[in-house]
């Protein structure tokens, strides 16, 4: 996390020539320039705009959250020892959120945010407040927000098997603490009392094959936790879990999930043995096959 010392004052103000000079000084070392924007912006509070504005007008001024010695020594864990960004800065932008992330929550990726999107097609049809919906392995609660956000209307549950990320999907639930339960358990377990009334359950399992995790990039393979990456031997070990308790749903309810590219065609075979139906395949941003989606049978 970001160096909490008291004795370092939590906020500085800088010029623009000061930006200018420290950002050529930490470029020059090497890494890229988004993800140093990406600090600015999310660890010391200067938006891209913000940035801008500094970069045209030397003299100018403004306040950061952090100081520019402590933003430095953020970034020289994250280039020396490979530790994610925002695991050090504690804070992650996701849709119109900024998530609390830490050591034992999976940070949440740019293409998770579609999932919603499906999620939204998906229910078009459902009179509004009417919908009952379910995150199941929630992380950090991303997901449970964004169906939250949605649905205003509605009521939704969270479910997380780990304590750590339980801990940090508390704190960034607390937001929706009265539109949505965050439960601790297993996939479907916590969801017995609810069982056949789940209009819409999400989830974005671990679905990396367990050899391809050693290729990872470092920051990824050495630092997330392995129990939200690894997929078992051919990656779908938590979608056959997941399809165990389909009856929690509802009938006619939908189980959407993500999935790693080139997983749809077996994926499918795995939900339609199951007995979900009407199966939609949904696209990431570059075109490639990244969510399915199942409907339970109306008639059971």
């Amino acid at each position: 996390m970001a160096d909490t010392n008291p004795t370092v004052p939590r906020s500085a103000t800088i010029s623009g020539s000061d930006l200018l000079q420290w950002r050529r000084e930490l470029l020059r070392e090497g890494g890229s320039s988004a993800e140093l924007d990406w600090l600015l912006d999310t660890g010391a509070g200067l938006s891209w705009q913000q940035q801008q504005a500094l970069r045209l007008d030397p003299h100018s001024t403004t306040e950061i959250r952090q100081s520019l010695s402590q933003l430095t020594e953020l970034w020289q864990r994250y280039r020396q020892q490979q530790q994610p960004l925002q695991y050090l800065v504690g804070r992650c932008r996701w849709r119109e959120f900024e998530l609390s992330v830490g050591p034992g929550v999976l940070i949440p990726r740019p293409e998770t945010e579609l999932l919603v999107d499906v999620a939204c097609q998906l229910m078009a049809d459902r009179p509004t407040g009417s919908q009952l919906w379910a995150d199941l392995g929630c992380g950090s609660g991303c997901l449970a927000l964004g169906l939250a956000a949605a649905f205003p209307h509605s009521r939704g549950f969270a479910v997380e098997n780990d304590p750590q990320a339980l801990r940090i999907a508390a704190r960034n639930l607390q937001r929706a603490a009265g539109q949505i339960q965050l439960l601790g358990g297993s996939w479907w377990s916590p969801l017995i009392p609810w069982a056949g009334h789940l209009d819409l359950v999400v989830s974005n399992p671990p679905y990396i094959p367990t050899a391809t995790l050693e290729h990872l990039d470092p920051i990824v393979r050495d630092h997330e936790p392995r129990a939200a990456l690894d997929g078992g031997a051919d990656g779908l070990d938590s979608f056959r879990a997941l399809l165990q308790g389909i009856d929690t749903l509802a009938p006619g309810g939908w189980l959407v999930v993500e999935h790693m590219q080139g997983q749809a065609s077996t994926l499918a075979q795995l939900f339609a043995s199951a007995g979900l139906e009407t199966l939609e395949h949904h696209q990431d941003i570059e075109g490639n096959d990244r969510f399915l989606a199942g409907r339970a049978r109306t008639v059971r």
